[in-house]
């Protein structure tokens, strides 16, 4: 399944996608931006970041929607969570809402959560690990089938919640019931592609867009009633249930300590000490969400903050307490269910540049030695070797490192800034001069001294920088001319809010040769009226001959005096 799904017209090229992606599973080429499926943890930490929303994940809704058309009976698992996602004081009126849609049975994932932790007992009685991990949250199972298959041994051989209910609802309503999934995990939409128990999944934001495109406020709703009743222990999953028993306080396996790590940065340094035998005899729930899965990364995006859900889950949970034990009948017809699964390993190597190939790449970017690695981690890799592998393996530009890039442009401006023959002074809007290059020091022969903080009245006029600073628009296009010096400038004031950027072009000798073609056509117009007095004077001797010749050479001499005093604008 191809997870994510890049909208290659939104995308902005920031990178804060991959600077969030723990596995640096987000290709970016010259031509393409892609998401590696083969490296991807399925987090959605890089779609939950995004500030473009150029990051797609299948929605399932349509699909649900034509089957709740074509008649088809819905079977919903909610994940507890739900408690916690949406602004309500009574969450059960999502329940409610759903059945509003059109959903035939709703049951709370914890139902077959309770389940799951029983197999959890069931096999750490005999499982004879020195540390296990319990396997409720896909992305962590797939950051170590990925990256650390060591440790495939310490996975508890269970099936998540999800899967187990979506088994045990075929098995309850029949093979043809439609099961869906609603929570706020991405990583469920992946997982439940992998067995045939759950038929779509949305996640809680999801649904309340589709709640609000319907025009249906839960909140205007009444309560509704869960058609199975799950224990406080299934409830309590997303606050660490797995590892204890339903009073919440008695670990699943007195022989193991309990422990969770939630994040991914947690959980990778659990892995690595795990890797090194750096501790034992733990039983480790991992979540790769900060804050497990009240915090998951498709959470309503109504504001609510991380405790404000933290404590509606714990109020949840406080009216429910009785919850202990699960319908006897439910037990019973669940008894003939494997809920185990055997996690294997996906690793995928990439491939590995020699020393002198990741150096070749480095010099691309101008990182000629080990004080040149900056591992600012801009570019979305921990270090400058970790990008050049990167590049090695088609995965990144040489181009993408910020260092470089604007190193490259500031070169740049300043070789324009020094090399160019106008004048260009920076100011503040008291008009003293902050910056300037050196054709405006020479100009005005002030090589050998400093300008900085010298009011630019000093130099011209300025009236066009005053008009600029007080109606804060920028002025093209004045001329100025400099009888001191002998200069005549055309000025150009743009404004910004943090300074004045005054640029100026020298026109002198411009202005120059416009003068002496100017004194070259009135000498042209005195010569034209010279002659056309002449042939008057002609004319009146022979004007029986020649008045018609006459006529048409006053009328072209005329046209040619009037073109020069148009150009001149006489």
């Amino acid at each position: 399944m191809k997870f994510i799904e890049f909208d290659h017209h939104k995308c902005d090229e920031c990178y804060k996608c991959l600077r969030v992606c723990p596995t640096k599973a987000i290709k970016f080429t010259d031509h393409s931006r892609d998401i590696i499926n083969s490296l991807c943890i399925k987090c959605g930490l890089c779609q939950a970041s995004c500030p473009q929303s150029a990051l797609t994940i299948q929605n399932d809704r349509h699909k649900i929607k034509k089957q709740i058309h074509l008649g088809r009976k819905i079977a919903v698992s909610l994940a507890p969570s739900f408690a916690a996602a949406f602004e309500d004081q009574d969450p059960k009126r999502i329940i409610t809402a759903l059945r509003t849609l059109g959903v035939t049975w709703v049951e709370e994932t914890g139902v077959a959560a309770e389940l799951v932790s029983r197999n959890y007992e069931a096999m750490l009685e005999t499982m004879g690990s020195e540390n296990v991990l319990t396997t409720c949250c896909p992305s962590a199972n797939y950051l170590v089938q990925q990256y650390y298959p060591e440790l495939l041994d310490a996975m508890l051989p269970v099936v998540s919640p999800m899967i187990a209910h979506g088994k045990m609802l075929k098995e309850k309503f029949g093979p043809d019931c439609y099961t869906v999934f609603i929570g706020p995990c991405l990583a469920k939409k992946a997982e439940a592609e992998e067995m045939p128990y759950i038929d779509a999944v949305l996640t809680f934001n999801e649904l309340a867009e589709w709640l609000a495109d319907e025009g249906i406020s839960y909140r205007q709703l009444p309560p509704g009633v869960f058609d199975e009743k799950a224990t406080i222990r299934g409830m309590a999953y997303p606050m660490g249930g797995s590892l204890f028993k339903n009073d919440r306080q008695t670990p699943i396996h007195s022989g193991y300590r309990m422990i969770r790590a939630d994040g991914i940065d947690r959980c990778k340094d659990l892995l690595e000490t795990l890797k090194i035998g750096g501790i034992k005899n733990y039983c480790i729930e991992m979540n790769i969400c900060s804050g497990s899965c009240i915090n998951g990364p498709d959470m309503p995006h109504d504001g609510l903050k991380f405790f404000q859900r933290k404590d509606r889950m714990l109020d949840y949970l406080k009216a429910h307490a009785d919850h202990r034990e699960l319908d006897q009948l439910l037990c019973e017809s669940s008894a003939d269910l494997s809920f185990k699964h055997d996690f294997e390993a996906h690793v995928v190597q990439l491939k590995k540049p020699s020393k002198e190939e990741v150096n070749e790449i480095l010099r691309k970017i101008d990182k000629f030695s080990e004080k040149d690695h900056l591992n600012c981690g801009a570019c979305g890799y921990e270090t400058c070797v970790s990008k050049a592998i990167a590049v090695y393996n088609e995965m990144s530009k040489p181009q993408m490192c910020l260092p470089y890039l604007r190193s490259k442009a500031e070169s740049l401006s300043m070789a324009l800034f020094e090399n160019t023959p106008n004048l260009v002074c920076v100011l503040d809007h008291q008009l003293n001069i902050l910056e300037y290059n050196p054709t405006f020091a020479k100009t005005f022969d002030m090589e050998k001294h400093s300008l900085k903080e010298v009011p630019v009245v000093a130099f011209l006029d300025g009236a066009f920088f005053s008009e600029c600073v007080r109606t804060e628009k920028s002025i093209f296009g004045q001329r100025e001319h400099l009888e001191t010096i002998g200069k005549v400038l055309y000025c150009n004031a743009i404004y910004t809010e943090r300074f004045i950027l005054g640029i100026m072009t020298d026109m002198t000798a411009f202005e120059k040769s416009r003068q002496e073609l100017a004194a070259v056509k009135e000498k042209t117009l005195v010569a034209c009226q010279e002659v056309i007095n002449k042939q008057m004077r002609v004319a009146q001797e022979i004007a029986s001959l020649l008045g018609e010749t006459t006529a048409e050479t006053k009328v072209n001499l005329n046209r040619l005096k009037e073109i020069v005093m148009m150009d001149e604008g006489y």
